[in-house]
């Protein structure tokens, strides 16, 4: 019996968002036995450039880089984008399409192809026009689009009217790292009335919104509740140093996290700009409250669960800090039970769907998320 086939572009992969969703939904595409991975392209650097896999069948094959990354990659997606043309079917994992001669479908992961309600000259926001602009030229070469939410379909959509009915919602479960961690916290470590214990793992993008803590009135540090607030940047990056209880940790390992989720009252996420927000998922698959801005991608994933604060304003954070502590002081502790129902429980399921959209990108695949709510 035949067996179907399709190759994977993973060049691009450059976030640490992105490359910690890669490594859990990668060999989850190769383990699937209908649709077989026959080619994936990798990078030259970082930690996807190093990947090997168990099935020597599988080629990889690694797109070695001569300019600077953001150089490099609108060459390869305008203009040498022909080297990755052929019969069989393309699954591109790094948002832009690429310009050859493939059935081609893209998993769009970055909510900066959105269309902005303004325009900005500064240089991050001119990069992401530029995006846009090679997302739009290239939009004909795909036959599919593949987001992880409701919201960001349909964003997606508003922003580029050709691709309705094009995009197809696919929901990822938490890390691989924590599906069988067997965290489920029901209650605080320490005492009900104890100072908190916060952390936020995020890299140090700026829509990441560290700078909030920066604005924060370092002479009022002690009316705060905490008692450390860990981030995972690097000291120097540290964007309150005067502030007593924020710790940098750097870059936790798997493990680091798994007992940072094991040992903390909550999770304190700040970004103001997300397609998805793999953190908050993580934080309800653990059991942990959530402090998070109150924006379209939080209120999507969390519901009514979460303590929410306005996305620019200390004061509107310390409220829901202090909201959170005087909550657990009384016993409170979240359910996330209806959130959790339309999160996957597996990767295997995930990769099947996805493989399955990128060998009929025409055919519409099984999925509740894809029904439209007009």
């Amino acid at each position: 019996m035949r067996q179907d086939a399709v190759r994977l572009h993973l060049t691009n992969i450059a976030g640490l968002g992105a490359v910690q969703l890669i490594k859990s939904l990668l060999p989850a595409l190769e383990r699937n036995k209908t649709v077989r991975v026959v080619e994936v392209y990798l990078p030259d650097k970082g930690d996807l450039s190093s990947y090997q896999n168990n099935d020597t069948s599988v080629a990889l094959t690694r797109y070695r880089r001569y300019l600077p990354n953001s150089l490099s990659r609108l060459a390869e997606c305008l203009f040498l984008g022909q080297r990755f043309s052929g019969e069989l079917p393309l699954l591109v994992m790094g948002d832009l399409p690429i310009r050859c001669t493939s059935q081609q479908t893209v998993f769009v992961q970055t909510p900066h192809l959105l269309r902005p309600e303004k325009f900005s000259w500064r240089l991050g926001k001119m990069k992401q026009a530029l995006l846009r602009w090679v997302f739009r030229s290239n939009i004909k070469y795909a036959q599919a689009f593949i987001v992880q939410t409701t919201l960001m379909r349909d964003a997606l959509i508003k922003s580029y009217p050709s691709l309705h009915s094009r995009v197809h919602v696919v929901a990822q479960p938490v890390p691989a790292w924590l599906l069988n961690a067997g965290i489920k916290r029901t209650g605080r470590i320490t005492a009900e009335g104890d100072p908190l214990h916060l952390i936020y793992p995020a890299a140090g993008y700026p829509h990441k919104n560290h700078k909030l803590l920066a604005s924060i009135d370092d002479r009022q540090a002690a009316q705060w509740p905490l008692a450390r607030l860990a981030i995972t940047l690097d000291e120097k990056s540290n964007p309150a140093p005067n502030l007593p209880w924020l710790h940098c940790l750097g870059t936790l390992t798997a493990q680091q996290m798994i007992d940072a989720y094991n040992r903390v009252d909550a999770l304190l996420f700040l970004s103001t700009d997300e397609s998805y927000g793999f953190p908050l998922v993580e934080a309800m698959f653990a059991g942990l409250p959530i402090v998070c801005p109150d924006l379209p991608y939080a209120r999507v994933l969390c519901g009514d669960e979460a303590i929410y604060f306005q996305a620019n304003s200390a004061d509107s954070l310390k409220d829901a800090v202090n909201e959170l502590h005087a909550k657990l002081s009384t016993g409170y502790w979240p359910d996330w039970t209806e959130q959790l129902k339309t999160i996957p429980k597996d990767w295997e399921s995930v990769a099947k769907t996805m493989l399955d959209i990128a060998l009929k990108p025409s055919v519409g695949v099984t999925n509740e998320l894809n029904a439209r709510e007009e």
